[in-house]
């Protein structure tokens, strides 16, 4: 059985229904709990269940997607990687000029960052390299670091 708490919220998981229902039951006796059946939502995260393989996963494809969209970037351009491994980020590629500083106030940077963070720590971790090199200019990132989170995306 597998037990994920998160504030107030409490997710169950287990091979027996019967191990489930006596958790609960247990539970029950020291604080009241309301049972919301089968899992759909999990911290912002669709979970799909396939009874007939017997999987159980939080796919990231809705939250993904909700950040594409908030950022402006369902019609961006898919990379093959995260980073490619010829970028090369640095404090350099800040913004310098009146219309690159301008650009960049457009972009929500860190919120990408961040969003970026979340899907890594979640179940992307094949994006966790590349998420903490873009992480570095937080603070004065300029265009070509914003292209490297779009390519991320």
């Amino acid at each position: 059985m597998a037990i994920l708490v998160h504030v107030d919220n409490c997710t169950i998981s287990s091979n027996s229904l019967d191990a489930i229902l006596i958790f609960k039951k247990a539970i029950q006796d020291h604080v009241e709990i309301t049972d919301m059946d089968e899992l759909h939502w999990l911290l912002g995260l669709k979970i799909k269940r396939n009874r007939e393989n017997h999987t159980l996963g939080p796919p990231q494809r809705a939250y993904i997607e909700s950040i594409l969209c908030h950022h402006n970037l369902e019609t961006s351009q898919t990379c093959i990687h995260p980073m490619e491994t010829s970028m090369r980020l640095s404090t350099v590629q800040s913004p310098k000029t009146t219309l690159e500083i301008t650009v960049m106030c457009d972009k929500l940077y860190c919120e990408a960052v961040s969003a970026l963070m979340y899907a890594a720590l979640g179940t992307r971790p094949d994006i966790s390299y590349a998420v903490q090199c873009i992480s570095h200019f937080s603070i004065n990132s300029g265009i070509e670091h914003w292209d490297a989170v779009e390519c991320i995306f």
